[in-house]
């Protein structure tokens, strides 16, 4: 019913195929996005824009690149949702001037103070009533923010491009700054002189020229957040790619792109279409796909995710991987706020990191995590979680919120297993309470939680709130009882004060006579002995795959140690076993095996003090095993992938 009232009103106002991962790309985007910060940096969103809901704008601006200044109108529809509203107000900075402002189709007062925009209504307004409003303003805008409205060249050409995130639209045009309330629907026009063209969001319905002018009219049907409304003008050369869709359908991705760039960007149209391909068969389909993808080039040194154009310096590839992500990591789905913008760019850190793992034959995969593991413990501090949001700096840290937000979703799918792990992927995408909306750090942690039945609580308060990580000392023996086995003791030192311990699955890989064996063991307490190996072996590995955030020096001294107090359970993944110890054998102790609806998979009567189950029957999924003795209870979860 929305939709169709909403249409009403609307038509009444009407490089190379093997790159290798740039080891300092992270560090580079953040150290763009954080410039220029200090005026934009003391937004605070209104308190007044809980009074109405924005569903839809017309946005009509002109513009010259060789000249720095924008003018134009906005016409909002707004729908209220509280009784008796008499003002509402928009985001505009104060050198910005207004010229008028009308409230259906009425002129009405207003004040133009503090970079706020305050409309004072004809009458008091009721709850769910619908009003419109037309802005028309002009002026130089400024170029806090990450630059927010730029005039600069290219090859001696001027060009004019935008960059809102995260506060800087209110620089440029009359808007409701905004994470709470989207813009439902939104058409772009733009003019400038005839021999330019205007990149924009969603669609392009016309470009015509008329005497000296030229208009771009771009139409986007889908909520799209304040920061992410662009534009961009300049010589652009256009083409378009298609990648085919299983339904038949196609999704076009369409390039502006700067003439002397045109060659080198059709190159990589291979490169592109697997990169989007990719992401629509491990995901979701690309959420704007009846519209298009595309890229617009422009001079800021990096990309910005602007919601089906990303504007991008070039065409490389992990650029492209990069923005290409935020269309569903932070445009489909956006953070709800700046203190989770690892629900961004972590995520998109991420993903790019599937990439380098799934296309080009995986050739970049380790490198990509040995990039951002330096990265991440090249200091020992900081937390994912961003306690102030008015430090732009630290928003956009490439250390903390790109690689260590991404290794955290690395670790997690550790943790998890990749098949539980991508559906809990899947499941909050597809969740529609958050779909083309706003979302919490809380919403997504509960959906990896549901899948995995368990909690994450630990986890987060470790990882993301918590700073740091930590650094081993693996010590591993001869057991004194039996010599033959090999047993591991593992100590912890945390890098910062902040999480006394980390508790945690290690993988751990034994080598003998060429052939390793990997096992996982779950780390609850400081020096925690585990028996690993029923025979001597030629060489431990901590972490060969590089699954988690953590150091480690490995020693092999020649201890006596006392026998083991407490029942242990080890998964033994690379043999298919489950590995039993028990401080005191009877004969009687059983391991039993539960599925987590508590259903009895199988139970085994254990052989000796210390056994192995064989566990190659079990379907892929998560188990509980559970030992008991007279006086002890274990029990420990585990994956089969």
């Amino acid at each position: 019913m929305k939709k169709i009232l909403l249409l009403l009103l609307i038509g009444a106002f009407q490089n190379a195929v093997a790159q290798a991962p740039d080891p300092d790309f992270n560090d580079k985007m953040a150290f763009s996005e954080s410039r220029n910060f200090q005026k934009s940096a003391t937004f605070v969103e209104s308190a007044g824009y809980a009074e109405y809901d924005l569903t839809y704008q017309r946005l009509n601006f002109t513009v010259d690149p060789a000249v720095n200044f924008i003018s134009g109108s906005v016409i909002s529809i707004l729908r209220f949702l509280k009784d008796d509203v008499t003002q509402i107000r928009f985001d505009l900075v104060s050198e910005m001037f207004v010229d008028s402002v009308q409230y259906d189709h009425q002129k009405v007062v207003f004040q133009h103070l503090s970079n706020v925009i305050t409309i004072n209504l004809p009458s008091p307004a009721k709850k769910n009533i619908i009003g419109s409003t037309e802005i028309f303003y002009r002026g130089v805008p400024s170029a806090s923010g990450m630059g927010s409205f730029t005039t600069s060249k290219h090859n001696n050409v001027p060009v004019i491009y935008t960059l809102s995130e995260p506060y800087g639209a209110r620089d440029w045009w009359p808007c409701k700054q905004s994470l709470t309330d989207k813009i439902d629907s939104l058409d772009v026009y733009i003019t400038c002189p005839s021999q330019f063209k205007a990149a924009s969001n969603g669609k392009l319905v016309s470009d015509q020229v008329t005497g000296d002018n030229r208009t771009a009219h771009w139409q986007h049907r889908y909520p799209i957040a304040t920061y992410l409304v662009a534009i961009a003008v300049t010589n652009y050369e256009t083409y378009s790619d298609f990648l085919d869709l299983p339904n038949g359908k196609k999704i076009e991705v369409l390039n502006y792109i700067y003439p002397e760039y045109l060659s080198t960007a059709k190159s990589k149209t291979s490169e592109i279409l697997s990169i989007l391909q990719f992401y629509n068969t491990k995901f979701i389909t690309y959420p704007f796909a009846d519209e298009k993808y595309g890229h617009a080039q422009f001079g800021w040194g990096g990309g910005m995710e602007h919601q089906t154009m990303s504007f991008m310096t070039t065409l490389d590839y992990e650029l492209v991987a990069h923005e290409m992500a935020h269309q569903w990591f932070g445009d489909y789905i956006t953070l709800a706020s700046w203190h989770d913008i690892w629900l961004n760019e972590g995520f998109a850190t991420y993903l790019t990191g599937l990439v380098f793992e799934n296309l080009q034959n995986g050739v970049w995969w380790n490198t990509w995590k040995n990039n951002e593991f330096t990265r991440i413990t090249s200091s020992p501090g900081g937390s994912v979680y961003v306690t102030d949001t008015t430090d732009i700096h630290r928003i956009f840290n490439g250390r903390l919120t790109y690689s260590k937000g991404a290794y955290i979703l690395h670790m997690l799918r550790w943790d998890m297993g990749d098949e539980q792990f991508f559906q809990g992927m899947k499941n909050y995408l597809n969740d529609p309470t958050v779909a083309y909306g706003f979302v919490s750090q809380e919403k997504f942690v509960k959906h990896m939680e549901t899948v995995a039945d368990t909690s994450f609580t630990e986890f987060f308060n470790d990882w993301y709130y918590g700073e740091g990580y930590p650094i081993f000392q693996l010590t591993y023996f001869p057991d004194p009882v039996n010599p033959a086995r090999q047993k591991l003791r593992v100590n912890q030192t945390p890098s910062h004060s902040s999480v006394p311990f980390f508790e945690m699955h290690i993988p751990i890989r034994i080598w003998k006579n060429g052939k390793s064996n990997d096992i996982r063991i779950h780390l609850t307490r400081q020096n925690q002995e585990f028996a690993i190996s029923d025979q001597p072996f030629d060489k431990l590995e901590f972490d060969p795959d590089q699954w988690l955030i953590a150091k480690s020096d490995q020693v092999l001294p020649a201890l006596t140690v006392p026998r083991i107090h407490e029942i242990q359970i080890i998964p033994e993944f690379a043999s298919n076993r489950v590995h039993v110890l028990l401080p005191v054998f009877s004969g009687k102790e059983v391991l039993r095996i539960f599925d987590l609806s508590g259903r009895i998979i199988s139970a085994n009567l254990l052989q000796a003090g210390d056994s192995w189950v064989d566990i190659r029957s079990l379907q892929k999924g998560f188990y509980l095993a559970e030992v008991q003795t007279k006086t002890q209870n274990k029990t420990v979860k585990f994956v089969v992938n």
